[in-house]
């Protein structure tokens, strides 16, 4: 009798039902810090994907714009390495609402008043910052993001405050998750403490990609996304349902997969308004954990 032969397990797809954001690498992969679980790697000497130039970022918004984006993200590596991102920043917000994904480290005083005077000038769309950090406590915090990188980043968060915004914090969990609320209230008193006008924070789980799977562990080869994963789940509530990343090489199905070649989905917008299957085990990570980039 013939042995019975088991179908491999079919990989689920995610439409594209609209694309509603865009998200811009401006910051290459390019970085001041070089932080123990960035999924990416991004350091100093990180130039696998380049900064976006200014005609770069032009370029893109206008597919946009006839695509019918609503809002926009930019991320890094840090986009204040960018030696356009003033312009790059005023440029964006002629299109629609932005946030900017930052460590926070190299926001002066004085880049601080240009920022509110570009949100001035541009009034109609919302600028926003995302601060990302690991810990209220200096020691936790440079434990993953390297020294001096709490105070740098307080400072930066105080000089956003000043100039009337309100950054998110964003942490990537390194506690159980049962603990979130706690976690959370903790977090918001710091906020407050700093004196940010409206305290808020972002969790985000851990994608074991890059230094965090150098440093803790790879996926296991079951921690992957099955037709069964979404039996009781819309598939659509996936971000990459109605998002995709723009980088200075090509356009990618989100941001967690950009040093992943089989997540580059052409060269432009258009080509990229399509099914893509849920192959990666970071994909596995966003389903369980319900997680979105967006704020």
């Amino acid at each position: 009798m013939d042995a019975i032969r088991t179908q491999p397990a079919r990989v689920p797809e995610v439409p594209m039902a609209g694309l509603e954001t865009l998200w811009m690498q401006v910051g290459g992969t390019l970085c001041n810090l070089e932080c123990t679980h960035c999924f990416i790697s991004c350091g100093p000497k990180n130039d696998s994907h380049a900064m976006m130039s200014l005609g770069d970022v032009q370029g893109r918004l206008e597919e946009a714009r006839r695509l019918g984006v609503k809002d926009y993200y930019i991320t890094g590596g840090e986009v204040f390495i960018n030696p356009e991102i003033f312009e790059i920043l005023e440029a964006i917000l002629q299109y629609g609402p932005l946030d900017v994904l930052t460590n926070g480290t190299l926001i002066t005083p004085d880049k601080a008043r240009r920022l509110r005077d570009i949100q001035a000038a541009r009034s109609k769309h919302p600028l926003q910052f995302r601060v990302s950090m690991e810990s209220f406590d200096e020691a936790g915090n440079d434990r993953t993001r390297g020294p001096g990188a709490y105070r740098r980043a307080l400072a930066g968060i105080g000089n956003l405050a000043r100039e009337g915004f309100s950054p998110i914090l964003t942490i990537t969990r390194n506690w159980d998750e049962e603990k979130d609320a706690e976690m959370e209230a903790r977090f918001i008193d710091f906020l407050k403490k700093i004196e940010v006008p409206e305290p808020r924070i972002k969790i985000l789980p851990g994608f074991l990609l890059g230094r965090l799977a150098d440093n803790l562990r790879e996926y296991e080869s079951e921690e992957r996304v099955t037709e069964k994963c979404f039996e009781n789940y819309d598939i659509t509530q996936l971000q990459c349902a109605s998002s995709r990343m723009a980088t200075a090489r090509g356009v990618y199905v989100c941001p967690i997969l950009v040093e992943y070649e089989e997540a580059r989905m052409g060269a432009s917008l258009d080509e990229t308004l399509r099914p893509f299957p849920l192959a990666h085990s970071a994909c596995y990570t966003c389903r369980v954990t319900g997680m979105t980039c967006k704020s």
